[in-house]
């Protein structure tokens, strides 16, 4: 069953620039409890009340002055409007998130949150509990030492809280991605799912348009992007699997058997961590030798 009945005829969709006095106002107008960033047409981001009371009115902000682009958080997994809930329910674990972006032809048309899927008993209690645990964990990271309220706050640091929180889940998302390489390929430490990660999608970039590319790195960890911007734009139709799999066997002094199971299984663990949306943009790009990196829907997923 696909996520079409989470459409949103009012999804409220903001700019990095936008003020968060701007997104209080959406999200009390339209009773919600986020807005979606979007910049270039891309979803880049997500606001919550939560980061609004905690990064701003805590931290003692101006909210008329304080753009968005400083309290959301730029680590939003998107589902394609074609996935499923148990999609959503995966992407909510492992990025320990409680709302999820709906993507159609890579523009967002709506969102699943948690409490969507617990009224209508599409989690169970302890999902949902797991789910809730995970997300305060990672903010528990960076808590003042003895904090137990707002008034352990610095005001005017909110800046730098909203930053701590955004290193804090930008590091879960990368290491829970590291770990599912680890687990699909084999590899044995994370510096080798790393490096393999890494080749990979370097290798797709430059045979990617500059667009496409980007909107690739969009839907995944941000600690990527800036290992793989000069890759971007090359279009290089040199790269076939078989010089990814000399790139990788050289980098992990791989068999050749074993350098073509960690390319297929790394490019498992990518399509799993995007949209199936982006999978399909991606294979519309790519040669017919390379299109078997990324078999048709539905995908096994690395959960």
């Amino acid at each position: 069953m696909s996520l079409d009945r989470y459409r949103r005829p009012r999804l409220i969709v903001l700019h990095p620039r936008s003020t968060t006095y701007e997104a209080a106002r959406a999200m009390a107008d339209n009773h919600v409890g986020a807005v979606l960033v979007v910049e270039d047409q891309r979803l880049v981001g997500i606001a919550t009340d939560r980061d609004l009371a905690l990064d701003v009115v805590a931290a003692g902000l101006d909210p008329r002055t304080t753009p968005l682009r400083d309290v959301m958080s730029d680590e939003v997994t998107p589902v394609d409007i074609d996935d499923t809930i148990e999609d959503v329910v995966r992407v909510m674990r492992e990025h320990a998130c409680r709302r999820v972006p709906v993507l159609e032809a890579g523009r967002p048309v709506g969102i699943v949150t948690l409490d969507d899927l617990v009224l209508e008993r599409a989690v169970d209690l302890d999902t949902a509990r797991s789910i809730i645990t995970t997300q305060l964990e990672i903010a528990a990271r960076f808590k003042p030492a003895g904090a137990t309220s707002p008034a352990g706050v610095t005001p005017g640091r909110g800046g730098e809280r909203a930053r701590q929180r955004r290193a804090a889940r930008a590091e879960n998302t990368y290491g829970r991605l590291l770990h599912a390489c680890m687990r699909q390929t084999g590899l044995s430490t994370r510096e080798q799912a790393e490096r393999a990660l890494l080749i990979v999608l370097s290798n797709l970039c430059s045979r990617l348009t500059e667009d496409e590319a980007q909107h690739l790195l969009a839907q995944l960890p941000s600690k990527l992007v800036p290992q793989l911007d000069a890759t971007l734009g090359g279009s290089n139709k040199g790269i076939t699997p078989d010089t990814i799999e000399a790139e990788l066997r050289r980098a992990l002094q791989l068999s050749p058997e074993a350098a073509t199971d960690v390319l297929y299984a790394t490019c498992e663990v990518i399509a799993d961590s995007v949209s199936a949306g982006e999978i399909e943009d991606v294979r519309s790009e790519l040669p017919a030798a390379m299109k078997d990196l990324f078999p048709p829907m539905p995908y096994r997923r690395a959960g």
